[in-house]
């Protein structure tokens, strides 16, 4: 809140109630028939209205400067706002740029085992069993529980996912 509305709002109320005063005497002086003394209560009324106007309007004044600021601030906010947004977008194009640049496809990766290796492994000699099939065992099983056993080295190997 500005200073001004505050002075102009407390000075106002103060003066409207300090009227009061003057105004009582007034009319307690009208009753006894003593005029000067309720003119100079009058007066003393007068003036103390003039003072509240006054305030009112240095209240009016701040409250004008306070609506001022508050647009102010207000736009501010919403050019930081549109900012943000501007910053968010930015980063989500380049995102997307970054993944439509990229040269990876969507698909699974498998890695083959020692037995699928000596399974397709060939030479131009011919059919070669690398050392490590020497500990490979003789059965495998298949995904019910039973027993199968190794397919012989160098027979073809289907695998479909």
């Amino acid at each position: 809140m500005n200073i001004k509305t505050m002075e102009g709002l407390a000075g106002a109320s103060a003066s409207m109630s300090l009227i009061s005063t003057p105004m009582n005497v007034a009319k307690e002086a009208e009753r006894k028939g003593d005029t000067d003394k309720a003119q100079r209560a009058l007066g003393y009324a007068a003036g103390m209205k003039e003072q509240a106007e006054e305030y009112g309007k240095k209240a009016e004044k701040g409250m004008k400067a306070d609506a001022e600021e508050a647009k102010k601030q207000e736009k501010l906010l919403q050019e930081e706002i549109i900012e943000a947004r501007r910053r968010e977008r930015e980063e989500q194009e380049k995102r997307l740029k970054g993944e439509a640049g990229e040269e990876t496809a969507n698909f699974d990766s498998t890695d083959i085992s020692l037995e699928g290796k000596l399974q397709t492994e060939t030479t131009e000699a011919g059919q070669t069993i690398p050392e490590e099939a020497e500990d490979l065992p003789e059965k495998t099983y298949d995904r019910s529980g039973e027993s199968v056993e190794l397919a012989a080295s160098g027979m073809y190997v289907d695998v479909t996912v």
